[in-house]
């Protein structure tokens, strides 16, 4: 009863998701042995692939020279004690890091990444769901890999609030839609349904099978939920984990990342319905967060109508799959002279 409720409860509230703004994208870690080349060399590398989505980002060319005088990209380092261990902590050059992406002709994400909540269910006679904080390693394991690859993810706490909207069965014959719904207190737009399993012949090995859920390309908040990617795999905890990351890193590059051209265009953003400085305000920074766009400014405010004046690097087809990640807008009008949006209040 009390788990009816809560669903229908969720089912009442507004749908509301928007992109993520992850922090400190072009921030890297690394601990230090006296040898200053080597540890900005892997604090760049670490922020190489979390821009990119792609550990082989770090094989290219150009990037094998960069990482040998990685003290060019550095804007600034201070250092943090984690522990006994001291890290270099250095943020880098966004402008050059960008340009070495893009002369090694790899897609890059921008801050706005859209937030993904993960559940997974763990099958090992018993059916659970795994929580955040695990006592097994996985939450521990799955958050370090999908950071190493900037992903926005949340594992559910599986507090009462969870445990009473969702179950292993739900997440198990992966019902996308109440989990959506039940994702909302994680900002969620998309969810990962999948299963964990030990290998019943081999220690220490695990097999997962997974799915990406969310609105269907194009539609807004409410509308239909497709399964937009899949996967599988096995091995190690740390394999499964990496693996797991990593594809769906490359999901996420290949339907918002953006090559930079290396040619500034302009671009007309016309966007009807912002009635409270809020909405103007939160659309202002997601453009900001896109890696197509490298100059956002406001026009003219006409009621409740704003025009966005934007500078791309990459090509305008780029903005618009960017722009699906706001669930609020729904796009009116593309022609020559601009792009022109609805946004929905909540």
């Amino acid at each position: 009863m009390l788990k009816r409720l809560a669903t229908l409860l969720c089912c009442c509230l507004p749908f509301v998701v928007s992109a993520a703004q992850v922090a400190d994208l072009y921030q890297g870690k690394a601990p230090t042995s006296g040898d200053m080349t080597a540890a900005q060399s892997q604090a760049l590398g670490e922020v190489l692939i979390k821009v990119t989505g792609k550990r082989d980002i770090l094989t290219q060319p150009e990037v094998v020279k960069a990482l040998a005088a990685p003290g060019d990209y550095v804007q600034h380092y201070g250092y943090q004690d984690l522990g006994p261990v001291k890290f270099l902590k250095a943020d880098f050059d966004v402008t050059k890091v960008n340009a070495l992406i893009a002369q090694s002709k790899f897609a890059l994400l921008g801050p706005a990444r859209p937030q993904l909540a993960i559940w997974l269910v763990l099958d090992q006679g018993e059916r659970r769901i795994l929580p955040d904080q695990s006592s097994d390693g996985w939450a521990a394991a799955l958050r370090g890999q999908t950071q190493a690859m900037g992903l926005p993810v949340s594992i559910p706490l599986m507090d009462l609030d969870d445990n009473m909207a969702v179950n292993a069965t739900d997440v198990w014959g992966r019902f996308a839609d109440p989990i959506l719904k039940a994702s909302q207190r994680y900002g969620a737009e998309m969810v990962v349904l999948g299963k964990l399993a030990p290998d019943e012949k081999e220690e220490g090995k695990w097999s997962i099978d997974w799915g990406l859920y969310g609105p269907k390309p194009g539609t807004q908040a409410g509308g239909e939920l497709v399964e937009l990617t899949k996967g599988a795999g096995s091995g190690s905890q740390a394999e499964v984990a990496q693996g797991f990351a990593d594809a769906l890193a490359g999901w996420l590059v290949q339907n918002y990342g953006t090559r930079l051209s290396g040619t500034i265009s302009s671009q007309t953003l016309v966007v009807e319905g912002l009635a409270g400085i809020d909405g103007m305000i939160q659309l202002q920074k997601m453009l900001q967060g896109m890696a197509s766009v490298s100059k956002v400014a406001i026009g003219k405010l006409e009621g409740d109508k704003v025009t966005f004046n934007l500078s791309l690097q990459g090509d305008k087809a780029e903005l618009v799959r960017g722009l699906q990640l706001e669930s609020r807008l729904r796009q009116i009008e593309d022609n020559e002279s601009g792009l022109r949006y609805q946004w929905s209040q909540p």
